[in-house]
Formats: structure tokens, sequence, C-alpha cells
């Protein structure tokens, strides 16, 4: 193979579930829509083939925004819809599905690298999983009590090897499901008469190795002391996939599904080619997280029950806690012992993002989020997050019930758990360079004892989560927040002027306002236009802050409402607001009415916007509070939902009622406290804020990069601080990594990485790229790439991510003709080998990036013996 040429398996030579898509440079442009164009005209012909008893019916049409998907109906008459899309996917998969039993709205994303003629396999596999997943969903529901209560199996029954026993229960997992879907696909195609002989070998060949790989006959030989358990193994798992097998597929596993010395000459060869190649093929991503124990089981790999959640989740705390006060001992012992401060790698910030630590770095992390939230959990339920313990993070199954929310105390005990594998502090600290040319960590123990600091040793990281809400009314295109408002005012003044020099440092919007009329050039700036946006955000924002300090406890940003920033009891007694305005109808607004709402029984919320997010209707939470609160579904009325496209909501309006309280107003509502959760502003994180003012002040540069891995799977972005001879590199993870600094990025880098997440984790899935689940797997696959040293900087998002896959298009090998559906799927999809082809990666940046220097600033206090 020559150098820098693309790795790229097919079904035939690794005949796992999911035949593997490899690494390499992304596929031309046109390999998307030639998936997505053969998945449209392969699906119907693969349901009615292999799962037209259980799927009656399947067509395509188009949505209102112009996206296709097929709508299908179950054998129960319950409607779905299924899209399809080819994106980039992780090595190792070259197909995954996201499965919402909550709205029974899921996607089918294919790898963008696969053949397009192995996409019938592929979808044989993802329907199968599909429908398993929905079926245990429907006995959890229907109050099965061989569901209900209790976690599905996660031991694949078809894998290699004996069985290890028969202590446990054995049973097909969904993914067991997915691969006898392709057991029946494989069989229809080598039964096909309209298919040549060629074809029919093919599938013939890819059938047995399937059957190799999924352990349905035994690979020792036959004198070799394995032989008689595998043969064993072999038995039991035939016979319980049998019910589930088409009769062409019985037949062949009959025929294949027999010790190698009984499989005719042409088999045997094909068999040990197979065998040969799987050897030594390339192993399979797969995350570092999976070789420790799952948080939220026992040491010794067992499963917590659920009565035990709460009571294991406060003993994590404690943990947690003990180990915090430990870490800051062993810290101050190395400060009295040499006089210096530590030297550690350091990790600012946890979340989701903790699966990703390394046990090694010093965690330094206010336990934020989840450990605030009053409410009941995180938006989703187990089944949408079912493939989250694959990133190494807790299996949510094993605490909820597969479409109920996936419990607080879970989410907590997961943190808590993977926090304390290595050295943590409960606190917060910012980065700032010393006279030495070092960066520190200033850390602020969240116990109230002194602060510290710690020399960085390599490159930090931060995941200190979303960033903070807008104030409404503000310009959200070129000033969205009082820092860059006052940077455009002082462009727009004389350097040195009087005026600029009272903007400087951090300035309230009320006291800069003040500022610029006292020095005169208020009127001015107005009239000029030239400040209009920016003077437009010290407005709002001044009348921000007069209404939060004219009516304490009753003007909130939604964060401090979802992170539990007021006071329940208060909400709930006498004179306390009654009737609230949500001002935002996105996923904080709707967690914001549910908080309210259980926290004062007397409450009643409006939630009001020009339009609800497509996620939303998605989720467990938004479905379950209409269905509490809203009278026009059932509810008891405590809870409004005011959209309309002509709603708009400009800077926040007060006025005194008849009874002298504060009264709020937009549109048509009128309330008593009012919540701004109108999106989020886009500053560089907290931890990062005094670096970055430091190296501009300094005269130096900022710079930013996006990393992704190999496989375009996005893992956050790089700062480089230069300035002064020196220079610092800092890298973003997790929900931070999705809003880019405004003053970093250009907003085209922005959009792109929007368009990319909406892609990637699609709405339908009830999930969000700064949501919990994707934040683990995206934390995994930044350490793995870590580990392994594939971690590319890119100056943009790869074009193949930000490119719509174009559906419609004629696929290869032209329109399948009349006959047995699964055959003509098959006639499109009949080549072993793929490829990819080369080229360089969009967006790379030479070298893997530039790195630089960083500012001279005060040197951080010496330690005191």
């Amino acid at each position: 193979m020559a150098p820098g040429e693309p790795v790229v398996i097919t079904a035939t030579d690794v005949a796992g579930s999911r035949f593997v898509s490899g690494t390499g440079p992304a596929p031309d442009p046109g390999r998307q829509a030639a998936v997505v164009a053969q998945a449209e005209s392969t699906l119907p012909m693969v349901v009615q083939s292999l799962y037209g008893q259980r799927l009656t019916s399947v067509e395509l049409r188009s949505g209102a925004a112009g996206d296709r998907f097929f709508a299908l109906t179950d054998d129960r008459g319950r409607d779905l819809t299924l899209r399809l899309d080819a994106v980039p996917l992780p090595s190792g998969t070259v197909a995954r599905t996201h499965v919402n039993t909550t709205s029974d709205q899921h996607v089918v994303q294919l790898s963008d690298r696969m053949d397009p003629r192995q996409v019938g396999r592929a979808l044989s596999h993802e329907l199968g999983e599909l429908i398993g997943v929905r079926d245990r969903a429907t006995r959890a529901a229907a109050g099965d009590p061989e569901v209900v209560g209790i976690a599905p199996n996660r031991v694949d029954l078809l894998t290699r090897g004996g069985l290890g026993g028969t202590e446990r229960r054995l049973s097909l997992t969904e993914e067991d499901l997915g691969r006898v879907g392709e057991l029946n696909y494989l069989a229809g195609r080598m039964n096909d008469a309209t298919l040549d002989a060629t074809q029919r070998a093919e599938s013939r060949g890819e059938l047995s190795a399937l059957v190799d790989h999924l352990g349905l006959r035994p690979q020792a030989p036959a004198d070799s002391d394995r032989h008689a358990p595998e043969l064993q193994a072999a038995d039991i798992r035939r016979d319980i996939i049998d019910p589930h097998l088409s009769p062409a597929a019985a037949g062949a596993l009959r025929e294949l599904a027999v010790p190698v010395e009984q499989l005719s000459a042409a088999d045997v060869v094909e068999l040990r080619e197979f065998r040969s190649r799987a050897e030594h093929a390339r192993p399979l991503g797969e995350s570092v997280r999976t070789a420790q124990v799952l948080p939220g089981l026992r040491p010794d790999g067992s499963r917590l029950p659920r009565e035990e959640l709460a009571a294991a989740a406060a003993q994590a705390a404690d943990q947690r806690t003990r180990t915090g006060a430990a870490t800051l001992n062993q810290l101050r012992a190395e400060i009295a012992a040499t006089g210096e401060w530590p030297t550690r790698q350091v990790v600012v910030g946890g979340g989701a993002s903790l699966v990703g630590r390394d046990p090694e770095a010093l965690l330094v992390d206010a336990r934020g989020r989840w450990h605030l939230d009053p409410g009941q959990g995180i938006v989703q339920s187990p089944d949408q997050t079912r493939d989250m313990r694959a990133s190494g993070m807790g299996d949510a199954h094993q605490f909820a019930d597969p479409t109920s929310r996936v419990p607080r105390d879970a989410v907590r005990l997961w943190e808590d758990q993977l926090a304390v594998r290595g050295p943590v502090v409960d606190g917060t600290a910012a980065l700032v360079p010393g006279q030495d040319g070092r960066l520190y960590a200033h850390i602020r123990p969240a116990d109230g004892s002194p602060d510290l600091y710690v020399k960085v040793e390599g490159t930090p990281t931060v995941a200190t989560g979303l960033p903070p809400e807008m104030v409404p009314g503000v310009d959200r295109r070129d000033a969205v927040d009082v820092p860059e408002a006052l940077d455009a005012v002082r462009g727009q003044l004389p350097a040195g002027s009087p005026a600029h020099a009272r903007l400087a440092g951090e300035v309230s919007a009320e006291r800069a306002l003040q500022a610029l009329r006292e020095e005169g050039v208020l009127d001015g700036l107005r009239a000029d236009g030239g400040a209009r946006a920016a003077l437009q955000t010290l407005d709002a924002t001044a009348q921000w802050e007069r209404a939060r300090a004219d009516a304490p406890g009753r003007v909130f940003i939604g964060d401090e409402i979802a992170e539990g920033r007021f006071d329940a009891r208060a909400a709930a007694a006498e004179g306390a607001p009654k009737t609230w305005l949500v001002a935002g109808a996105g996923g904080t607004g709707v967690a914001n009415a549910e908080l309210i709402l259980e926290a004062d029984p007397e409450a009643r919320v409006t939630i009001y916007g020009p339009n609800l997010p497509p996620a939303l209707e998605n989720q467990v939470q938004f479905t379950a509070l209409r269905e509490r609160f809203v009278s026009e579904y059932g509810g008891d009325g405590r809870l409004t939902i005011d959209i309309h496209p002509d709603n708009r909501v400009g800077a926040v309006q007060m006025s005194l009622g008849a009874d002298g309280r504060p009264r709020f107003r937009e549109g048509r509502v009128e309330a008593d406290a009012y919540v701004a959760s109108l999106g989020r502003t886009a500053p560089m994180p907290e931890a990062l804020r005094g670096l970055s003012e430091g190296t501009r002040a300094g005269g130096g540069q900022v710079r930013g990069d996006l990393m992704f891995d190999r496989d375009r799977q996005y893992l956050g972005y790089g700062v480089t601080f230069e300035a002064g001879g020196r220079q610092h590199r800092v890298e973003v993870t997790g929900a931070a990594s999705q809003l880019l600094p405004r003053d970093v990025f250009p907003r085209d880098t922005q959009a792109a990485l929007t368009a990319m997440a909406v892609r990637q984790v699609p709405s339908q899935s009830g999930n969000a790229a700064p949501g919990f689940a994707p934040v683990a797997e995206q934390a995994a696959r930044l350490a793995e790439a870590r580990g392994r040293g594939t971690v590319e900087r890119h100056a943009s998002v790869p074009e193949s991510w930000g490119r719509p896959a174009v559906a419609g298009a004629t696929a290869p090998g032209g329109p399948a003709g009349p006959g047995n559906p699964v055959a003509n799927a098959a006639r499109l999809q009949s080549g072993r080998r793929s490829t990819t082809p080369g080229g360089a990666t969009p967006g790379a940046l030479p070298g893997g990036g530039a790195t630089g220097p960083v500012p001279r600033t005060p040197r951080p206090p010496r330690p005191t013996r």
C-alpha cells in the first residue's frame, strides 16, 4: 500500500455486524449523494422483503422544509418516520441509527465512505435493530414484568467462542437482531436466481464469513479441546435465532453453519481467505474508556439496583468531596515542602466531558449544571441515549425505563465517580501566564480555603459548559454582549480621548452610557449610526440591569432558574410572583417553565417566542410537560405556549401595577416575573478570559483552530495565545466547543460548525450537539485521538459536514427492475471492493497548526511555606 493511501476494509474483509469503513481522506463530493440515493431506492425493498410482517407500508415523502423521509406503519397500526443521510462516521461504523421511541421519528446515518452497493446490507441491520428497540419500549409501556425496571441485556449472543457457562440468561440483544437481519439479507441474495453466478457466490462467501464471525460454527479444529464447547455454543445460538430467520436464511445456515470439515471445497477456500484477512485487519475504532468499569456499576461490574441510586449518588458525592480535600492537602504539602507551585496537567470543567478525563491530570471543576439543577433529570430518555455507554459513560437503562427521563441522580453519580478517577479540586480555575514564561492555573477552591496556583504541564483542557445567555433586546449580530459593545464603541472614538479611556476595563452598560453622556459624545454616536448595534446592546443591557435592581427575585436569566439559583420556597410564599413570562421557547426556556411550575403549585407560566425548535418535539421532557400543564393536551392549564412568527422579544419592559408591584409585558402577555431564555452569547470561556485580554493588551495575537480526528469527528477547538516571544495553547471541548468565541473565529466558521452539528446530531434523535450524550462521545473520541496522536487541526469545518447529502440522485447501476426486491437491491450492491479516492483533508492547517508566544504579565504570588 502506498504511503498516504486510505485504508478501506470491506464487508468481505471483516464480516462483523457492520462492515467497516476505513480511515483516510474524505470521499469525493458525489459519494454522499450516491449513498443516500441508493438508500432511498433500497429501503422499500428491504422493508418489503425482510420486515414485511412488521412494517406494513413505506412511502417516501418530502417535508415542509424540503427534507425527505420515509413514512412507515407498523403491524400495530402505529406510524413512524425514518430519515436517511450519509455523513462522516467513526472508523468501524458503517451505519448507525438514532432511535427515538418518544416521537417515533428515527434517523439512519450511513458512512459516506461506504460503497453504495453495500447499502442494502447496512439497512437490513439497522431496521432489525430499530424494530428491536421499539419492541422493548412497547413492552415496557405495557408493563411487561420482563422489561419494566430491568436494563436490557448488553452481552451480545452472536459473537465468536463459547458462551462462558449458562449462569446468564441467553437472549438476543438489539445488535444481535440487526445481525440476524444481515443473515436474512445475504441469504436472499445467495438464492436469487436473477443474479448471475458470480454475484450469488459473492453473497454466499459474505454469508459464510458472517456465520464464522457470529459464532454460528466452531472455529477450533475437530481434534481440539475447544471444538466441543464451541460446537455446543454454535448450536445454542442457532436455536435462539431460528424464529427470526427467513426460510432462505434457515436453509443457508443448515448448509453453511457447520464445522469447516463439513463444508464444500469452494466454501473452505473462501472461508480460509476470510480468516486470513481478519487476522491481519486493523482493529476497529473503539473508545479507550470502555476498558474501565462503567460508572454506575459496582467494582465487580455488577449493576447497581435502581432503588439504591439515591444512596449511591450521595455516597459518590461524599467520596468526591473527600478526594477533593485530599488533593488540596497534597498540593499544599508540596508547596510547603518545596516553596514552589506544583506542576500538573490541568483540566478545567467537567460535566459529560469527564468521560474522557486523563486520570493523571488535575481536574478543577465546580460541580455545575446537573449538580445544581433541581429538575428530574436530563431531557432525553434511555432509548435516546442508548449508545452513550459505548463512550464509557453509564448505562441509562440501568436507572430508568426506555421512554422515561434519565434521572438527575444517575447523572450526578456518573460524573462524581468519573471525577475521582484522578486528583480533583472542587472549585474554579483561570489560566494566567507568568513572567517566567509558564502558564499557571489560578485555583479558587469551593470550600473557601485560600487560592493557590499550579504550573500547567502540557496543553490544558477547558470543558466549562455552555457560555452565558444573552440579555433580551441586544443586537444579536454585531454586539451580543457588553464587552463586544464596548469594543465597538471604542472603535468609534479617538484613541486617548477621555471617553475612550473611561470605557476601558470591566464597565457596566449603565456606567458606559453615563460616561459617554458626561463626555458629550453619546448623542453624536447615536446620530452617526456607526455604533448603532453597540448602543442597542448597551441600552438593552442597562434596561435589564435596572429591572434586576428594581425587582429583585423577579428578573432572571434562564440559567439561574436551571441551576437552582432562585428560591423555590420564596416563590411559593405569599406575595411572591404567581405569573411568569419565559421569553424564549428553546430547551432552556422549557426547562425553566417546568422548574417554576414544580416549585410553586399556584404558579402559571407563559412561554413566549416566534417558534419552537424542532428538537423539542422529539424530547421526553417537552411532550410530558405539555401533557401535565397545557390544557389542549389534557394538562391542568397552568402553562401557556404562545408561539407565533410575529412574536419578537425586545428589551425587558417593566412597569408598576396598581398594587405597586412590578409587571412585565411582552406582546399580549403580562406577568409578575420575567425569565430570559433567548440563546447564548459566544465569548471566550471564563477560564481563558484574562489570558485572552492580557495577550491582546500586550500586542499579541489570539488564534483558533478546529480539532477533528481522522474520521472527521469534531473534538473541540484550540486557541493559541502568542505575544512577547512566547506562546500557550489551550484546547476547549464539550458543550463550550459548540459556540466559538466571536472575537477569534469568523462567523462563517460558526455557521459551518452549526450546520455540521445539526447533521451529526439530528433533531429527530431528541439530542443536540451540546447535550449530555453527544458531549460524552466527543470527550471519549478526543481522549482516544490524543492517545493515538491523531488529532488534526483544521482552519474550517471539512466540506463533507457542511454540504447536505443530495437525495434523489440517480444511483449507480440505474433503477432496479422487477422481481424479488432484495435481489434487485443486491444487483446494485454486488461489488466486493470499496475504494476511497485520495486527496488532502479539506481545511487542514499546514504542519498541523501554528503555535507561537504569550505576554509578559504579573508573576503569580510566591507560595508561603
